[in-house]
């Protein structure tokens, strides 16, 4: 007895058409706004060190009417750290990097794995050919130390590989 499975049409994607602003108030929607601008700058505020340790996750309005950043990081003497230290100048970076008016505030919060990782950015190193490495292998033929030799022709390589990513 065959049994027929009922297949069901694939579902498409649709664009939304929902204006933002009947669910978020345009304060909120600067705040959004003005937290993501923090994180795609965050490297250049705070430096990679800390920036791999470290991560903006809000920006919360204060009673004054001022804001507070609230900052994840990965371990209590970074913290401490910025509580102490770097409060200021966290301030004065957002404000000069990222134009965010009003933030007098700065508060850390301990969280397990924060920070922002930045990307590594590979490098497309062009391929050596046979030719190359054979008059390479040639001109070092006169070295005697193997090591050396060994070490002068991993150099030369590299070199003829990135030459062409100069020009």
């Amino acid at each position: 007895m065959a049994t027929h499975r009922r297949t069901r049409k694939a579902s498409e994607l649709k664009a939304l058409n929902i204006n933002l602003n009947k669910f978020i108030d345009a304060e909120r929607m600067q705040r959004l706004t003005s937290i993501a601008i923090l994180r795609r700058y965050w490297h250049d505020i705070v430096g990679t060190m800390m920036a791999e340790r470290t991560e903006p996750v809000a920006i919360e309005p204060q009673h004054d009417g001022s804001l507070g950043l609230l900052i994840e990081v990965d371990h209590p003497v970074i913290a401490d750290i910025i509580r102490r230290d770097l409060y200021n100048d966290i301030r004065l970076a957002c404000f000069k990097r990222c134009k965010l008016h009003g933030l007098t505030k700065v508060w850390t919060k301990i969280q397990d794995g924060a920070g922002i990782r930045e990307e590594k950015i590979v490098k497309h190193q062009r391929d050596v050919s046979y030719p190359e490495l054979r008059l390479l292998a040639e001109s070092l033929q006169d070295v005697e130390d193997k090591a050396l030799r060994r070490q002068m022709f991993r150099a030369a390589t590299a070199q003829l590989r990135n030459a062409q990513l100069k020009n």
